[in-house]
């Protein structure tokens, strides 16, 4: 089983570490993991575990969505906390068609409903796990742990 978990501006400080939390679970449930996000996003990413003890697999955002085709994945994870965000999480569920969650945060409750609308407007059949949240980590943790039992 292979995911891919999407990562874009990495202005929230909770996105960073969500995101090696979501590699190693996702690993542990045996999927083998890809993290697709932007040069910044990525760096931060790689810094957070200068040991690579997470033997992390990182490519870049927008050349995996030139390569990718359906059935490249079995699951997609997106975090999403700006509009740019969603349109790239929607973008790749199209493509995929695979199993997706959508981790939908931001510090304003009304941006939340908004990158909420703007999936399930796309059609998506992605579960969303909304919250508001930007610099704790611990509501995101608590959204994912429960709506990755669907997937298991």
């Amino acid at each position: 089983m292979k995911a891919l978990v999407l990562l874009g501006c990495p202005e929230t400080p909770s996105q960073t570490p969500m995101a090696v939390y979501v590699f190693s679970k996702l690993t542990k449930m045996g999927y083998d993991v890809v993290i697709a996000a932007n040069p910044a996003a990525a760096k931060l990413v790689k810094i957070s575990d200068p040991e690579e003890l997470y033997n992390l697999c990182i490519v870049d955002l927008e050349r995996t969505l030139g390569e990718i085709k359906q059935g490249d994945y079995d699951l997609l994870v997106g975090f999403v906390h700006k509009d740019a965000a969603a349109s790239f999480f929607v973008t790749f569920e199209q493509i995929l068609q695979c199993r997706s969650l959508a981790l939908v945060f931001s510090r304003d409750a009304d941006e939340v409903e908004e990158f909420v609308n703007l999936i399930d407007e796309s059609g998506s059949n992605a579960l969303i796990a909304a919250v508001r949240a930007f610099h704790n980590p611990s509501p995101i943790k608590v959204k994912f742990d429960r709506a990755i039992k669907e997937f298991e």
